[in-house]
C-alpha cells in the first residue's frame, strides 16, 4: 500500500495528492515537515483524519481539527485571523501549547467532545493573547468528536465564527442608544421613539409621561396609548411622516387630552428614523409643553388690554418702552397734551415734542438709564398742542420679566409749570424770611450787647458796692453764652438745634492749647429753641464751675460728656452725663450758688425732666434726664 502511494506520488508528495488546493493553509500543510510531528507523515494518517482535514481546507468558515492524544492543531484559512501572530508556528503543535491562556476555559468543552458529546457555544467571551497582549474576544462555535476507522474517538472538529466585531458593534449601538436615551431624558422638552408603521413605543422620557399622564407606553401602538386624541389630526401626522419620510414641525398646537387641567399647548416636531440603508423604520417625536407660557401670554395680553384701557382714561401722561428704549405705547393724555399722533409719538418720535434746547440732555438721561436699568427722573419743557412750552417732570421705573430679564421702562409725565411758578414765589418768600431772621438775630445781639453795656455801666456807677469784678465777669460770660446759643439757633433758622452743636459751642472757649480736655460722644438729638437756650446756659455754668474749682482748674483734668437716646412710645428720652476726672478732690458746698440752682431747678423746669448734681470726691457728675419732645409744654411751669 505504501509503495503504491509513493509510486502514484512520483513527481510530488503524498500530501500533494491528498490535500489538493486549500488556499494558504493547504500549501503550508503540504510543505510542512511532518516527520518530526506526533502526527507523522500524511501518508500514514488514517482516512478519517485525511477526510476531516480535506473538508476543513475546502471550507471558508473558521475551522480546525485537533487530533491524537496531544490534540495536534490543524486549521484552515478562515482560522488565520483568530490566531494572529501565533500563525504559522501553531501548525501541528498540541492544542494546550497553542492556546495556553484559554485552555482552562475550553477544557470542559474539549472533554465533552472527546467523550462523544457535541457542544455548541454562542458568543463565548475569551481573553486571548494572539497579538502579544491580552484582549477580549467572542466566538460562536461547535466542538464535534471525530472517530477513526476503529470507531474510537481520535480527535475533534471545530466549526464556528468570531463574533467580536459584531458584539462590539452591538454594544456600541446599545451604548449609543443608552446615551441618546440619557440625552433625551435630560432634554427640557418631551421626547419619544416609536417603531414600525403602527408607531409602537420604544422609549419615552419623563417629560413625555408628564404631559401625557399615567399611560402604558412600552411596546404599545400610538393609537392604543392615545385613544382620546382621535380626530385631532395627530394620527395622520405620524402616518404621513412614516410613509413619506418628510419631517413635520409646528409651533403652538393645541391638544385635548383626558386630563383634569384641560387642553395643553405644545410645540411639536416629528422626524423620521432611518436604518443604515435609509429605510424609514420609525419616528422620533419631540417638542415642548408651552401651556403655561401660552396661558401667561394670554394673561399678559389681557393685562395689557386692561392697562391700556386704564392708562387711556388716566389724567396723567403715561408711556412704555421696549428693552431697546423705543416707545411702544403713549396713552391718550399724551396725545391730547402734545397734539401728536400715534405714528408721530412712538419709537423716539416723542422727543420731537420736547423743547429743542432740552432734547439732548433729556434724551441722554433716558439712554443712560436704559444701559443701566435705573430709576430716573428728569425735568424738561414739553410743547403743548397750542404750541406753548410748559415744564414737565418725567419719572420712570424699569420693567422686568418673571426670569429677571429687562423688558423696558414705564413712566409718567406731569405738567409742573404752575408748580414751578409757585416754587419760585416761595423761594422769594423764603429768602425774605431768612433776611428777617438774620435781621432779628442782629438786633438780638445788639440788644444783648446793650444789656451787657448797661449792666457794666450800672456796676461801675455803683462804685462796685453791690458787685465784685468776679461777679461782673460772671454776668458778662453768661450773656456771651446766651449769644452763642442764639448763633446756633440762627444757623438752623430758629427751628431746632443739634445737641452736639450746642455742646461744642459751649465748651469751645475752654479747648485752647495742645490738649483738648473734653470728650464728646452721643447720637443725633434735636432740641427745640427753648431747650437749646437752657442747655447752653447749663453747660456754661458747668464749665465755669469746672474752671474755678473742678477738673478744668488743673492741666491734667478731663471732662467726659456723653448722652444717649431711648426710643419710647410717647416721647424719646434723653440721658445726658457730665463727668469730671483728674481735678482736685471735690466736697459738696455748704450753700449752692446761682449756677447750681440754675442747673438743678431752672433747667429741670425748662426741660420737664430731672437733674442731679453729685459732688463725688473724684469729680463733679451731672446727670440730666429729659424728654426730647413737648419741651414747650413744660417751659411755662
Amino acid at each position: 500500500m505504501t509503495d503504491s502511494l509513493r509510486h502514484r506520488g512520483a513527481g510530488g508528495t503524498v500530501a500533494d495528492m491528498i490535500f489538493i488546493d486549500g488556499g494558504q493553509m493547504g500549501a503550508l500543510i503540504r510543505a510542512h515537515d511532518w516527520a518530526t510531528s506526533p502526527l507523522g507523515l500524511p501518508e500514514t494518517w488514517p482516512q478519517s483524519l485525511r477526510s476531516a482535514v480535506g473538508i476543513m481546507l475546502a471550507n471558508k468558515h473558521l475551522m480546525f481539527v485537533a487530533w491524537g492524544p496531544e490534540l495536534s492543531f490543524l486549521y484552515n484559512d478562515g482560522y488565520l485571523p483568530v490566531f494572529g501572530t501565533k500563525h504559522p508556528d501553531a501548525l501541528g503543535r498540541p492544542f494546550r501549547e497553542v492556546w495556553p491562556e484559554i485552555w482552562d476555559d475550553l477544557k470542559p468543552l474539549i472533554d465533552a467532545a472527546l467523550s462523544g458529546e457535541s457542544t455548541w457555544s454562542e458568543n463565548l467571551p475569551l481573553v486571548v493573547e494572539r497579538n502579544g497582549y491580552p484582549e477580549e474576544a467572542w466566538f460562536t462555535f461547535s466542538y464535534s468528536p471525530i472517530r477513526d476507522e476503529t470507531g474510537a474517538i481520535a480527535g475533534m472538529f471545530c466549526a464556528g465564527a468570531e463574533t467580536t466585531q459584531t458584539l462590539l458593534a452591538e454594544r456600541r449601538l446599545i451604548d449609543e442608544r443608552e446615551r441618546q436615551k440619557r440625552m433625551l431624558q435630560q432634554m427640557p422638552g418631551f421626547a419619544a421613539l416609536l417603531t414600525g408603521p403602527e408607531h409602537r413605543y420604544e422609549y419615552v422620557n419623563d417629560a413625555y409621561r408628564q404631559i401625557s399622564g399615567d399611560r402604558n407606553f412600552m411596546g404599545q401602538a400610538f393609537r392604543e396609548v392615545f385613544p382620546d386624541i382621535a380626530g385631532q389630526g395627530f394620527y395622520e401626522i405620524f402616518d404621513r411622516v412614516y410613509e413619506s419620510g418628510e419631517p413635520f414641525a409646528r409651533r403652538t398646537m393645541s391638544v385635548s387630552l383626558d386630563r383634569e387641567d384641560g387642553d395643553r399647548s405644545i410645540d411639536l416636531l416629528v422626524e423620521p428614523v432611518r436604518d443604515n440603508s435609509g429605510k424609514v423604520t420609525g419616528i422620533f417625536v419631540g417638542g415642548f409643553d408651552i401651556t403655561e407660557r401660552v396661558r401667561a401670554e394670554g394673561a399678559v395680553r389681557e393685562s395689557e388690554a386692561r392697562f391700556r384701557n386704564m392708562a387711556d382714561h388716566a389724567p396723567t401722561m403715561m408711556w412704555v418702552t421696549d428693552a431697546e428704549g423705543r416707545c411702544t405705547y403713549l396713552n391718550r393724555a399724551w396725545y391730547d397734551f402734545t397734539g401728536q399722533s400715534e405714528a408721530e409719538g412712538e419709537g423716539f418720535g416723542w422727543l420731537e415734542a420736547v423743547h429743542p434746547d432740552d432734547r439732548g440732555w433729556s434724551g441722554e438721561t433716558f439712554v443712560s438709564a436704559n444701559a443701566n436699568h435705573e430709576i430716573f427722573r428728569v425735568e424738561y419743557r414739553l410743547r403743548r398742542h397750542d404750541g406753548e412750552y410748559r415744564w414737565a417732570i418725567d419719572a420712570a421705573s424699569p420693567r422686568f420679566g418673571s426670569q429677571g430679564d429687562f423688558l423696558g421702562y414705564i413712566g409718567t409725565v406731569i405738567d409742573i409749570d404752575d408748580r414751578r411758578e409757585m416754587e419760585d414765589a416761595l423761594r422769594d418768600t423764603s429768602a425774605h424770611q431768612i433776611l428777617l431772621i438774620n435781621e432779628l438775630n442782629h438786633r438780638v445781639k445788639n440788644t444783648l450787647a446793650t444789656v451787657q453795656s448797661i449792666a457794666m455801666q450800672t456796676f461801675r456807677d455803683r462804685g462796685g458796692a453791690g458787685a465784685s469784678p468776679e461777679q461782673r465777669e460772671l454776668f458778662e460770660s453768661r450773656l456771651i453764652a446766651l449769644a452763642i446759643a442764639h448763633d446756633v439757633l440762627t444757623r438752623e433758622n430758629w427751628e431746632s438745634a443739634q445737641l452736639r452743636d450746642v455742646v461744642l459751642e459751649a465748651v469751645a472757649a475752654h479747648c485752647g492749647g495742645d490738649v483738648n480736655p473734653f470728650t464728646v460722644e452721643g447720637p443725633e438729638a434735636r432740641l427745640t429753641p427753648k431747650m437749646a437756650l437752657g442747655w447752653s446756659m447749663a453747660l456754661h455754668e458747668l464749665c465755669t464751675n469746672a474752671v474755678k474749682y473742678g477738673a478744668l482748674s488743673v492741666p491734667d483734668g478731663t471732662v467726659a460728656i456723653r448722652w444717649s437716646v431711648e426710643r419710647e412710645e410717647k416721647a424719646d428720652q434723653l440721658n445726658f452725663i457730665w463727668e469730671e476726672r483728674g481735678g482736685p478732690s471735690v466736697t459738696e458746698p455748704s450753700s449752692k450758688g446761682f449756677g447750681s440752682r440754675l442747673i438743678e431747678r431752672q433747667l429741670a423746669r425748662e426741660l420737664g425732666g430731672h437733674v442731679e448734681l453729685i459732688y463725688a470726691p473724684k469729680g463733679v457728675n451731672c446727670t440730666i434726664k429729659a424728654p426730647l419732645s413737648a419741651a414747650d409744654d413744660h417751659s411755662a411751669n
